[in-house]
């Protein structure tokens, strides 16, 4: 199983987060892919009393337009890479342009904080990794001021059959960026068997929960990369991918696969719907 990022899309705010985003996609790219980066004209900012305030419209539009420049320049050079301005949400604006574009990854930059707080602010890659992006998903996050090369890949599995994802994806970018890759497997959180193939790639098996043990190791990592099938609404409150994708020291990267669980694992659609109220990814 192979993950590539032929075409990625990246949200870019005009905020620090927002262009790290971006710095960071471009390292992710592979030779030959597409970049589009999107900042989105919201104008519900310019709303009042239901009528939209022309001046603060101008004023949105205006920083627009120099986010999509200063994203511009750090795309000048690449090919298969260009800058657009695009009206309405920012989460609706990516949902919606990641089908049209046929993307495999949406990277957008993020604070470091609770995963309640991200919903609490609506922030936009909260909304992704709550409603099912079609993709995989990047939350970028800065590096200590430095360039962002991912050299120490931390990947989480469980023995899902999305572990596979993660692992192929990470096998990937360490060899395109001569990157060294840790899997870790934590036993305190769901059952796991400790068999199969995937298991032979473990270098730690670790007790205690998932989120807990990845949040440490994260702290000795540029890049955390796990699978997911994507869950909804609040049911995602309780995946070990969401919440690590909050409160991580470093990036992260979510794989999702396009296709359904049991189509992956061989097994009928029914048991896999059986399994989902205890799954917790």
């Amino acid at each position: 199983m192979s993950v590539t990022f032929e075409t990625i899309i990246v949200g870019v705010d005009g905020r620090d987060h927002g262009f790290e985003a971006l710095r960071q996609a471009l390292t992710l790219r592979p030779p030959n892919g597409v970049l589009h980066s999107i900042t989105v004209v919201e104008s519900r900012g310019a709303q009042r009393a239901g009528h939209v305030d022309p001046r603060q419209l101008a004023l949105l539009v205006d920083e627009a337009e120099k986010t999509h420049e200063q994203a511009a320049a750090l795309l000048k050079g690449h090919p298969s890479c260009d800058a657009r301005v695009a009206p309405g949400d920012p989460l609706e604006t990516l949902l919606a342009h990641a089908p049209d574009e046929h993307a495999t990854l949406i990277a957008v930059g993020s604070h470091r904080h609770s995963r309640t707080v991200g919903m609490l602010l609506g922030s936009t890659s909260t909304g992704l990794l709550h409603n099912d992006a079609p993709c995989s998903v990047l939350v970028a996050r800065i590096n200590g001021g430095h360039v962002w090369v991912p050299q120490r890949i931390l990947v989480g599995v469980d023995g899902s059959p999305y572990s596979p994802a993660a692992l192929a994806t990470a096998d990937e970018l360490a060899a395109r960026l001569g990157a060294e890759v840790t899997v870790l497997a934590a036993t305190g959180g769901k059952q796991i068997e400790s068999e199969g193939a995937w298991a032979a790639r473990v270098d730690k098996w670790t007790p205690g929960h998932p989120v807990v043990n990845l949040l440490d190791q994260s702290l000795h990592a540029n890049l955390v990369i796990l699978g997911s099938r994507g869950l909804h609404g609040l049911r995602a409150l309780g995946s070990v991918s969401e919440r690590v994708a909050h409160r991580a020291h470093c990036s992260v990267l979510v794989v999702r696969v396009g296709v359904e669980p049991n189509e992956l694992a061989g097994e009928p659609a029914e048991a896999t719907t059986q399994r989902k109220d205890t799954d917790e990814r």
